[in-house]
């Protein structure tokens, strides 16, 4: 079957049954190929291809032309064959290529996810990530990222909004039964003395370190959201380790968020999170054993936590090794790796979540 090399395209004029029947190309009176679909057509001989009038191209011609056209025809076709060869339908699309289910014909049934495709090289902002999800839902789809490493491997991600199945509902009046609790701020933590309310709080909700003389250390994430329920009062103390005296004022929610913003700069963010999580009902500690904020347990007795969440910046710029070492590890101990951020949305802002996974095709 001959094919004639019109600039990022590739004209075919008497397409054989066989190619007309697999979904390639465009039908426009003469068959239309894209470069991904002519070069695997071409590599499988299935097709020769000539420019114009003068003579054959061999394979390695096209490839050069291919990638002097357009600088991502490499990747793009690594990505392109290797699905051809595992069996699926695959068609160039809004969004580098529709992916159909094995077996499945373009144009009877529609794509069931659209792929984009990414070099271990390239950069990749949050926002972009955000926008593929909005993307998706607008046309119903589900968004994969192809990632072809430098020795032309490729890994698969699946990319979704996450949504958090708790297995029960922490209850705020059973929360706000213990009453309001008496701590010490001691620099970057905050110490409960009180030796029943310390217990409760850790063994019914899962706050803070619990020493062994029954005094509860709190973070600062989970003081803040405490006292902003009104169930935590904190005041500086010039003495460590001695009890709070009651003539010594205590501090305002606004006085705390400032003391904490002056020693940790992204707090509001990693705080918004916190406490959207806990408002789901969900159990959340800290992360830093997985190189995460936040680790997610969806039950109270659970004994591993189901997700890691990483506080970013919504301006955040990904490189394609961070966002694959922070899915590895998080594959690795059988918990989901989700990035939150704080999207402004008028004058306020809302918590995105995005769940990026590793997938087999």
């Amino acid at each position: 079957m001959q094919g004639e090399l019109s600039d990022e395209k590739v004209m075919v004029a008497e397409p054989e049954a066989d190619i007309l029947g697999k979904g390639y190309g465009r039908k426009k009176g003469k068959l239309e190929l894209s470069l991904e679909e002519a070069a695997f057509l071409f590599e499988t001989g299935k097709i020769e291809i000539k420019e114009k009038e003068e003579k054959k191209l061999n394979l390695g011609d096209f490839l050069k032309h291919a990638s002097q056209i357009s600088p991502k025809f490499a990747v793009r076709y690594i990505v392109y064959r290797d699905l051809k060869e595992r069996g699926y339908a695959v068609q160039p699309g809004r969004v580098d290529f529709w992916l159909y289910p094995r077996g499945a014909k373009p144009g009877e049934k529609p794509a069931k996810y659209f792929i984009r495709i990414l070099s271990e090289r390239d950069f990749l902002p949050l926002k972009a990530l955000d926008a593929l999800l909005v993307l998706a839902r607008n046309m119903r789809k589900e968004p994969i990222l192809a990632v072809v490493d430098e020795e032309s491997d490729i890994t698969y991600y699946e990319l979704k909004e996450a949504k958090f199945e708790s297995a029960e509902q922490m209850k705020e009046e059973e929360e706000r039964k213990e009453g309001k609790a008496k701590a010490t701020l001691l620099s970057d933590r905050v110490l409960l003395w009180d030796a029943d309310l310390a217990e409760n709080l850790h063994r019914n909700n899962f706050y803070g370190k619990l020493t062994k003389e029954k005094r509860l250390l709190l973070s600062l994430v989970e003081s803040a959201y405490l006292m902003k329920r009104d169930m935590l009062e904190i005041a500086k103390n010039a003495e460590p380790l001695k009890p709070q005296t009651s003539n010594l004022k205590p501090l305002n929610f606004e006085q705390f968020i400032d003391y904490v913003n002056s020693i940790e700069s992204d707090f509001m963010d990693k705080y918004g999170v916190y406490e959207d999580l806990r408002g789901k009902g969900l159990t959340v500690k800290t992360g830093f054993k997985f190189g995460s904020h936040f680790r997610v347990y969806t039950a109270r007795q659970q004994k591993h936590s189901s997700y890691l969440i990483h506080v970013l910046p919504e301006e955040h710029v990904f490189s394609i090794p961070e966002l694959s070492r922070a899915v590895r590890l998080a594959h690795g101990v059988k918990k989901r790796m989700i990035f939150a951020f704080r999207q402004k949305a008028g004058e306020e802002r809302v918590i995105r979540y995005i769940d990026v996974g590793r997938m087999k095709l």
